[in-house]
């Protein structure tokens, strides 16, 4: 399968959504499920991709303004 090109983040999620949208309805081809499976695996891919880089850049700009001192995402919403 070639490889497309990166969608955006809200492009890549908005495609994402659709793609389970359709899975769900569950009138298409087992064949074509597989197909919309391994597109929406690719598209997963890229976003797991663009939110790392995401991440390492919010992390240098701390660095750089001496912020250095990073709190867990996850660790925070537990305590709500």
């Amino acid at each position: 399968m070639a490889r497309r090109k990166k969608l955006d983040y809200e492009a890549s999620i908005a495609e994402l959504e659709s793609l389970v949208e359709r899975l769900e309805q569950g009138d298409i081809s087992l064949e074509e499920s597989l197909k919309l499976y391994e597109s929406g695996v690719l598209i997963t891919r890229d976003c797991q991709e663009a939110l790392s880089q995401a991440e390492q850049k919010v992390q240098m700009l701390l660095q750089q303004s001496d912020q250095a001192n990073l709190v867990d995402f996850e660790a925070n919403t537990s305590e709500s």
